[in-house]
């Protein structure tokens, strides 16, 4: 009886370690795709829901609401072409920084940096399940934005201290349905939404440049905007055809005092 019982104990430690290291391989893939992206929080609720989430080592794609945030800082490109590399690249890196905080401030997660521009996603990767949410997500994402104001606000003062130029950003909020989910290989992956609801976003970002709104000009879909009660004052300027969209979007700006609590 000895060699069967110790055959049964062998093969309870091995599938004790085996699943000791796939646990700790999909935490590793957890923490890789979102770690330096999203708060402690949402971090460990991603891990405890792992099982619906992932499928052959990547989050399934599936379509959700979502409220999708673009920034861009206003002539940066006139900026970085006078300014020597490494000053520019120190420069950005606090910028961004500061960006980032904000924005995981509030909750939300940092999907990308595309030069200057930052992608933030709110309501992800799990799925608001009431109007309420949503609702939240919406406010909070305009919440960001002032706050990112705020934060730009203090840099433009320090930075002009040290001799160095302020900047202006501009804003872009869409809510609505997206599909989200990890892309890429094995190479790398990342979490990311693609969809209308984040063209859109993108789009109002870069929507006439002409249009002013101070240190951080801030434009929103209808979308947004119906979902944002009366915490915030806004303004229509109307229903415009945004680049690549054949269908018009009614888009709005939001005003609010530099000085105002996120």
């Amino acid at each position: 009886m000895v060699p069967p019982a110790l055959a049964l104990a062998l093969t309870a430690v091995a599938i004790t370690g085996y699943i000791a290291q796939r646990e700790s391989l999909d935490r590793a893939t957890v923490m890789n795709l979102f770690g330096r992206y999203v708060t402690p929080t949402i971090a460990e609720a991603i891990w405890q829901d792992r099982e619906q989430l992932f499928s052959q080592g990547r989050l399934r794609g599936k379509k959700i609401p979502i409220t999708a945030l673009f920034t861009d800082l206003k002539d940066f490109s006139t900026i970085a072409e006078q300014t020597d590399p490494e000053v520019l690249m120190d420069w950005l890196n606090e910028y961004m920084a500061a960006m980032t905080q904000v924005v995981l401030d509030h909750g939300a997660v940092v999907d990308k940096f595309i030069g200057d521009a930052v992608m933030a996603l709110f309501g992800v990767p799990l799925a608001r399940t009431t109007d309420e949410a949503i609702a939240l997500d919406a406010q909070s994402a305009v919440s960001c934005a002032i706050g990112m104001a705020q934060a730009l606000n203090l840099l433009n003062q320090k930075w002009k201290l040290e001799g160095r130029p302020t900047l202006q950003m501009r804003v872009g909020i869409c809510t609505g349905l997206a599909v989200t989910g990890s892309l890429g290989g094995r190479q790398r992956m990342d979490y990311t939404a693609i969809g209308d609801t984040v063209n859109i976003a993108a789009r109002l970002e870069s929507f006439d440049k002409s249009i002013e709104g101070g240190i951080c000009r801030v434009l929103v879909s209808d979308s947004t905007y119906q979902l944002l009660g009366d915490r915030f004052t806004g303004e229509s300027i109307g229903s415009v055809h945004l680049k690549g969209r054949a269908e018009p979007t009614m888009v709005y700006q939001i005003f609010y005092p530099l000085e105002a609590s996120a």
